[in-house]
């Protein structure tokens, strides 16, 4: 029996529509074609609306569960890897990453430039002072229907800050069959995974579907320090999903979702890469001193292996704990009229305790003598190290604890003998604290960092030979309150059966408020004084319209199916407030974005039946949000984000999917950025100084007030996390063997990511990361020999290539610069009940 024959026979008959396998009673010759290439139509919400992916003039990326599962996409980084063009910010881990996408990315302290939602509503609001929320945490890559990634801002139906774009997470609906599936995986660094996920109709009008996530494994990071866990960088999380869906009448259904998410590891750190020898900077260090001190002693230790890191943080822990609930009504009032009514409630908390850069520059070396990079200091306490980067876990209140509402009604239909869809709607989200959050962080000061986890001063071990001139240990607390309200209309209109014209516009009126307390312990050498206390309670409301302007058309081709479009899209980022900067420079403006784009989709059969995508696009990004680290005596070492000028982006995009032969399938997505800072507007650092000075009456001065204004980007830089160019090729082949064997199916997946700057030129030797490729492999037998069951083998970074995905950019700051590194190979096996 050839390859046709066996899928025509293992799809009995069926297609794969969305990475769900659909069964009908008759299949179209255009349905037989696309199951028997393998070329899913992926069907896309991306107009919130059921379309292909085809129909949509969106540059979109889409993969349904099927592609999931053979790629191994199991997080939010896994999903960038395979999509040109999408990265993440990972600097606390994986489970705490958030996507940049054509080069805009979301600076700390910032609300995200990627939205992520979930079954249609957007991810939960996190304690901006650290990226939490406002992603795709752990356990929602299971049981899904489709991920889709729309790129470049979405101006209308997805309004809020989405001037990157927008990743859609659509997971599998209850439907009336009665199924589902059983799959326990096991792999490297002790993985082990079990899922599940079971569809019961209960009756004709109510059906549920249950799913389970649940995956530990350990850390590929060797913590040498002897202080906290010994390995970072592990997952372990539980993930529980209820759908229900319960068709009122005729033309009513409701359909309510639960999501439980319980996430605890060790977190991650930075690796210490490179140390700052000139004696002008100002915490240079040498031979056994300082920065050198520590490598010095880790290379006589043997501690020089890609992933050895050194962490001083004794409780060291990502903690996540999310619940959402999600409720969606449709309304089919008649045949070209829907009202649609989602409300939505979801809860966060984290906790984050993390050595951020790695350092763990000590007071004094037992084998080196003593080392300390500050002139003037004693010989001191071998426990004590001069910290840098530390964020501590309190004991009384966690690092984030928010609560979010989101209220959306909508009415669409199509007029004019369905020449004209239209849609319009209203949106509200109320974002709110359950109280204080905060943490605990040393700065520029020598302490024990396993005694400030106790919020007695008194039974602090630190030791400041400067006597609080720099550094101290700062004890914060903030709660932010978020409210967005908006109301938008689109509508599409057949100008002739081959040209559609799309108008859509959205007014967002965005709030941001907060209060933040902070006490700032400074030492006498070893004696601690009195706190400086510090308080502020900022307030910004952001307005703005945006929209879009498209014309596509739709020529009639005998050779192919085609669509061509054009559009003007204007997004906006809201402005906000930053707790952790002093009053007078805590608050900043919207940034806003101008996009042009033309695109043409393809769909072709023939000899090599396929499809061929390709977008370009130039934005004008005004008023950008950036982040600039400097020294304030209330806070410590912290930053302020300001509106810094212009900058460019320019792209080009393709994706391709060709199928050869039968049981051969070649796919290549590939992405060109060029990005450029046009204009910095003026940072006048003596008006910054002024306003510290006037709001702690402690003046800052002499060096420090001219060397701690640091900005992420220089005039003529790119921009932060925009590789210049990046690819993805993949093949997978369907082996021809007999029906009654099962599906055997090999594939090999290629990633190659360019450089990408991500810290200001001439601030780090790494502001501009190397280039990088990974191999991935994977087989499956699916149906084996004739059963429910599928066993899959794969392996990512097979070649263990070792690369650096970002750096902190405090080589000219603070004299050192960490970095951040990608997963090293890991290979794993799967078992799976279909039933």
């Amino acid at each position: 029996m050839d390859i046709t024959q066996l899928r025509n026979s293992l799809l009995q008959p069926a297609i794969f529509v969305s990475g769900t396998l659909l069964l009908h009673s008759s299949v179209t010759a255009e349905e037989t074609q696309k199951a028997r290439t393998g070329l899913e139509e992926v069907v896309v919400t991306a107009q919130r609306r059921s379309e292909s992916a085809q129909d949509v003039p969106i540059s979109i990326t889409a993969f349904s569960q099927d592609q999931l599962s053979r790629s191994n996409v199991t997080n939010a980084s896994d999903l960038a890897t395979y999509t040109p063009s999408l990265s993440m910010n990972s600097t606390l881990g994986n489970e705490n990453a958030t996507f940049s996408l054509r080069g805009f990315n979301q600076t700390i302290r910032t609300a995200p430039t990627v939205a992520t939602y979930f079954a249609e509503v957007v991810a939960p609001r996190g304690a901006i002072a650290q990226p939490s929320g406002d992603g795709a945490g752990p356990g929602y890559f299971f049981d899904l229907a489709n991920v889709q990634v729309l790129k470049g801002p979405q101006g209308t139906l997805f309004g809020r800050n989405s001037t990157g774009g927008a990743v859609l997470l659509v997971p599998n609906k209850p439907s009336d069959e009665l199924e589902g599936f059983v799959q326990i995986a096991t792999g490297d660094y002790s993985e082990r995974q079990v899922q599940l996920a079971l569809n019961v109709p209960l009756s004709d009008s109510i059906k549920i579907r249950v799913g389970i996530d649940t995956k530990d494994r350990d850390g590929y990071f060797n913590n040498f320090s002897g202080i906290g866990p010994d390995d970072m960088g592990n997952v372990g999380y539980t993930a529980v999903r209820l759908g229900l869906v319960w068709d009122i009448t005729d033309s009513v259904e409701n359909y309510t979702i639960l999501n439980f998410v319980d996430s605890e590891t060790n977190g991650y750190t930075q690796r210490l890469a490179v140390c700052n020898p000139d004696p002008t900077a100002i915490f240079y260090s040498t031979a056994g001193v300082g920065c050198q001190g520590q490598l010095d002693e880790e290379a006589a230790r043997g501690q020089t292996g890609f992933y050895d890191v050194t962490s001083s943080v004794k409780t060291a822990i990502s903690v996540i704990k999310e619940e959402r609930l999600i409720n969606t009504t449709v309304w089919s009032i008649n045949d070209s009229l829907t009202f649609t009514n989602i409300l939505a409630y979801a809860h966060l908390e984290t906790l984050n305790g993390a050595n951020v850069f790695g350092t763990y520059f000590r007071e004094s070396y037992t084998t080196a003598g003593v080392a300390i990079p500050l002139p003037g200091a004693p010989a001191g306490d071998p426990s004590r190290e001069f910290a840098t980067g530390t964020s501590i876990v309190r004991p009384d209140i966690p690092t984030a604890s928010q609560a979010t509402m989101v209220e959306e009604m909508r009415i669409q239909g199509s007029s004019l003998s369905e020449r004209l869809f239209w849609q319009a709607g209203l949106y509200y989200e109320n974002s709110q604290p359950d109280g204080f959050s905060g943490n605990t962080a040393a700065g520029l000061i020598y302490c024990d960092i396993r005694t400030l986890e106790s919020l007695d001063s008194s039974t602090w071990n630190c030791n400041d030979p400067l006597n609080g001139t720099l550094g101290g240990v700062l004890v914060n607390e903030s709660k932010y309150e978020f409210i967005s309200k908006a109301v938008y209309s689109q509508a599409s209109y057949d100008i002739l059966d081959t040209l559609t014209l799309t108008l859509g516009a959205r007014f967002t009126e965005d709030e941001s408020s907060g209060e933040g307390h902070k006490k700032r312990y400074a030492f006498t050498g070893t004696v601690v004084q009195a706190p400086v206390t510090s308080s502020n309670s900022p307030t910004v409301i952001s307005r703005e319209p945006t929209g879009v302007v498209e014309l596509n058309y739709k020529p009639e081709l005998d050779v192919m199916d085609a669509m061509v479009y054009a559009k003007y899209v204007k997004g906006y980022r809201q402005g906000g407030i930053n707790l952790s900067a002093d009053p007078g420079i805590d608050t900043f403006e919207p940034e806003y974005i101008s996009t042009y784009e033309i695109g043409a989709k393809t769909s072709f059969e023939g000899l090599i039946p396929g499809r061929l995508n390709i977008a370009y696009f130039d934005n004008e990004l005004t008023d950008a949000q950036a982040q600039v680290g400097y020294l304030s005596p209330t806070s410590g070492t912290t930053t302020t984000i300001a509106n810094i000028g212009k900058a460019t982006v320019k792209g080009f995009e393709l994706e391709a999917t060709l199928a050869p032969t039968d049981g051969l399938l070649l796919n290549l997505s590939y992405s060109k950025l060029d990005t450029e800072v046009l204009e910095q507007a003026s940072i006048d650092k003596q008006a910054v100084v002024d306003a510290v000075t006037a709001a702690s009456g402690n003046p800052v001065s002499g060096q420090v007030s001219g060397e701690t204004l640091t900005p992420a980007e220089n005039v003529g830089d790119e921009m932060r996390f925009a590789a210049d160019s990046a690819w993805v090729a993949s093949a997978r082949y369907t082996l021809p063997t007999p029906a009654n064997w099962g599906l055997l199916e090999v594939g090999a997946t290629y990633v190659y990511t360019g450089e990408m700057r991500t810290a200001a030129s001439g601030t780090t030797p790494n502001d501009k990361l190397d280039d990088y490729s990974i191999m991935n492999l994977n087989a499956g037998w699916y149906g084996v020999l004739g059963s429910g069951v599928d066993v899959t083998i794969y392996g990512t970074n097979i070649r263990n290539e070792e690369y650096i995905t970002f750096s902190s950019g405090t080589y000219n700051q603070l004299s050192f610069d960490s970095v951040n590194t990608g997963l090293p190979r890991m290979v794993g096996a799967s078992l799976k009940y279909n039933f």
